[in-house]
């Protein structure tokens, strides 16, 4: 049989345990035979670009693969009420074991997909349904508290009011008026005018953020998320943390640098890492490039990292969908060889430029080496002592630091990835703290993050913490960063740590050690190039703003200036600690 010929099938159906009726399409060999499937899961349309963006499922079924691509419950063609995630574990399970048994299908199963259709491969896993052998989560998450929901315990307001909007009301408001054209015709200019404007980049400075617009209220969800604090009872049914236990598919990550999961997608390799070793699995691989989220070309922000760095080379060995099939001839057809020459981790290493292969994650041989902020704006490797006075600055709500750039997931035009951070170091509420140059090339590999010793006039307040690499042009691309707000230290004690309990306001003028987790990079600091820390109390729209009176801004638009005090002698040893490998 000629593998090149295939079969498509539009809106194949699937019954729920509930009797609801979820559609696919699928892809599969011509003729006669049996074939691992790949099933994704998504909302934002199987028939639409993003349903066939990361695999495509003519390649795969050309392959030997019969590919399921599912509208997930309550959206486009599929019935149900969609309320995000939260049938996605039932709904998984039933749509694996369904897909094991479609004709042509030899019962295994294997999942792939990114972002929220990363997430339903978690949640279907760890329903452990009997025919899912293998999986390739793609820039995605398990714990809502951690870069999507919120971060360090600060609200992703850019995040949730882009996502929602622009990737699902236009479906929402079709099913809501289904039948009544007159009526759609009436409310689509609204919601085209909320999206637009996202799209330019406005539509995020209303406060108290319940006045955010929300036509026809399509987008309850998301008021309902800022509602939650990080110690709602929610979170724990949505999230995948204490759950990894029950994975018993092996897993390959994709990750991306500059994508706003990378923390994520770092703690579920590292989860699945000690998965397989007590249960004897199979160990994960892991993938990261220097992408954003959801884009895997070349050039991101204000740098290009070479064609090799692409998705659609990978080191010149294939795309994505070549990088997919290989993991999966392995682990669904006992294809070993498929592996072989591709080690098990494989970063692109950004300045440089260029991928490494490891065995595992971190690097054998890294280390924690730290770099001390100092007064005068010094980043040195000796700590501080009696004469390093603290630094200090106003933040405003009402006038927040700008997001430029970094691991965003936005619209467009706020340009995600490295950006030159010189227009906001210009700022006086923005600290800078910068290396001598360096002598020698200095590669970072894994875990970034920042101890503050600060203090704040105000009873609640957020503190922001930027790695920056500054070339001898005097370009400073942003490289990693992180937010933690005061009352939420005790939630997020240590980096990678994440605990929900209830926030604990500050006293203001008291000095707390705060540990704000910038998550990881890859990144060869070259000769020449200097290191640098900005330590301000906001990026706006990215991270919704502190208002400083201890107040929701869910609620209240009342803001207060807050005065910031940040130290640095030997009893307060503010720093940056960062992963290094010497090779």
């Amino acid at each position: 049989m000629d593998r090149a010929e295939i079969r498509v099938q539009k809106n194949v159906p699937a019954e729920m345990r509930d009797g609801t009726t979820l559609l696919s399409n699928v892809y599969r060999p011509a003729g006669d035979g049996e074939y691992p499937v790949l099933l994704t899961r998504l909302p934002y349309g199987k028939d639409l670009p993003l349903g066939t963006s990361v695999l495509d499922p003519i390649k795969a079924a050309q392959a030997g693969y019969v590919v399921v691509v599912q509208d997930v419950r309550g959206r486009y063609r599929s019935e149900g009420k969609f309320v995000p995630f939260v049938s996605e574990y039932e709904d998984g399970y039933d749509t694996v074991e369904w897909a094991a048994r479609l004709p042509g299908s030899n019962g295994s199963v294997g999942m792939y997909g990114l972002s929220y259709f990363g997430k339903t491969q978690w949640q279907a896993a760890v329903m452990r349904p009997p025919s899912l052998k293998s999986m390739v989560p793609g820039i995605t998450w398990g714990n809502h508290l951690n870069g999507v929901q919120m971060r360090g315990g600060v609200q992703e307001l850019g995040l949730m009011q882009y996502w929602a909007p622009v990737s699902l009301a236009l479906d929402l408001l079709l099913r809501k008026y289904a039948g009544d054209p007159e009526r759609i015709g009436e409310r689509m200019p609204a919601l085209v005018e909320v999206i637009d404007t996202i799209l330019a980049g406005g539509g995020y400075d209303a406060l108290p953020l319940a006045d955010l617009p929300n036509p026809d209220d399509l987008l309850s969800f998301v008021r309902g998320g800022f509602e939650r604090g990080v110690d709602h009872e929610g979170w724990d049914h949505l999230n995948i943390d204490g759950k990894y236990g029950r994975v018993e598919a092996p897993t390959f990550h994709i990750g991306g640098w500059y994508d706003c999961f990378i923390g994520e997608t770092l703690r579920q390799y590292a989860a699945m890492k000690e998965r397989a070793g007590e249960a004897g699995m199979r160990p994960p691989r892991l993938m990261v490039g220097p992408w954003t989220h959801g884009a895997f070309g070349s050039t991101f922000g204000d740098l290009d990292f070479g064609i090799g760095s692409s998705g659609f080379f990978l080191n010149y060995r294939g795309d994505l969908t070549d990088a997919h099939l290989r993991w999966f001839d392995a682990t669904l057809k006992g294809e070993e060889s498929a592996l072989d020459g591709t080690p098990p981790v494989r970063v692109f290493v950004m300045g440089e430029n260029r991928w490494r292969g490891y065995e595992e994650w971190p690097p054998p041989g890294a280390r924690q080496e730290d770099w001390h902020l100092r007064s005068g704006g010094g980043l040195l490797r000796e700590p501080g002592g009696a004469g390093d006075d603290p630094a200090s600055y106003d933040y405003d709500p009402e006038d927040p630091v700008p997001t430029v750039g970094g691991p965003i997931l936005m619209a467009p035009i706020h340009r995600a990835g490295p950006r030159d951070q010189r227009p906001v170091e210009a700022r006086q509420d923005v600290l800078v703290y910068t290396s001598p140059p360096l002598e020698s090339p200095y590669t970072v590999l894994g875990s970034v993050y920042v101890t503050l010793f600060a203090a704040s006039s105000a009873p609640d307040t957020d503190f922001v913490a930027r790695l920056v690499d500054v070339h001898p042009d005097g370009r400073a691309m942003g490289v990693a960063d992180g937010i933690l707000r005061a009352s939420a230290r005790e939630s997020y004690p240590v980096p990678g740590v994440i605990k929900p309990v209830a926030p604990s306001p500050i006293e203001p003028g008291e000095v707390y050690e705060y540990a704000i987790d910038l998550w990881a990079t890859g990144i060869t600091f070259l000769a020449g190039h200097r290191l640098r820390v900005e330590i301000t109390s906001s990026s706006h729209p990215r991270w919704e703003r502190n208002l400083n009176t201890g107040e929701s801004a869910v609620h209240s638009s009342r803001t207060e200036v807050a005065h910031q005090t940040i130290f640095h002698d030997a009893a307060h040893p503010s720093r940056l600690t960062l992963t290094v490998v010497d090779e």
